[in-house]
């Protein structure tokens, strides 16, 4: 097996991608509609969600989200809303639907985790979690200083 760390995160991403799309089959949805069922019923009742924000927790780009919420519009999952404050910017609303299907999710979810973190013993746990978190943030941040020279 390679040791380029590109192609290791690659073909880890791919297995749990795999694994999440499989689950995600059984309800006519894919891996990323689901991860964003999950995302969006995580968020407190009382703050709303706009596609800016899927973009970023996500990091898809514009037209992606746009793809995406659109389908799950079609498939009665979400809808989107206008706000008052600004006739723009359109809230995203779980339907009953998807909050029907949250609980499996979020069991699937939590399963998924627990079988990736307990290949892992604890202290290796830590470090992984902690550098999963940065890497996205140092890369983008590496590459456009390296864009910037």
């Amino acid at each position: 097996m390679s040791s380029n760390i590109a192609h290791l995160i690659k073909v880890a991403s791919n297995e749990i991608s795999r694994s999440v799309n499989d689950f995600a089959s059984n309800y006519d949805l894919t891996g990323t509609q689901v991860q964003i069922i999950d995302f969006l019923t995580s968020v407190p009742a009382n703050e709303d969600v706009f596609q800016k924000d899927l973009e970023a927790e996500f990091n898809i780009r514009r037209s992606t989200a746009t793809n995406i919420l659109k389908i799950m519009e079609k498939k009665e999952l979400i809808k989107r809303e206008s706000v008052e404050s600004d006739s723009r910017l359109k809230k995203i609303i779980v339907l009953d639907k998807a909050l029907r299907l949250q609980g499996n999710i979020d069991d699937f979810m939590k399963e998924n985790d627990q079988r990736i973190l307990s290949s892992l013993g604890a202290f290796e746990r830590r470090g992984f979690l902690h550098a999963l978190q940065k890497l996205p943030e140092k890369l983008q941040n590496t590459q456009q200083s390296e864009v910037n020279k």
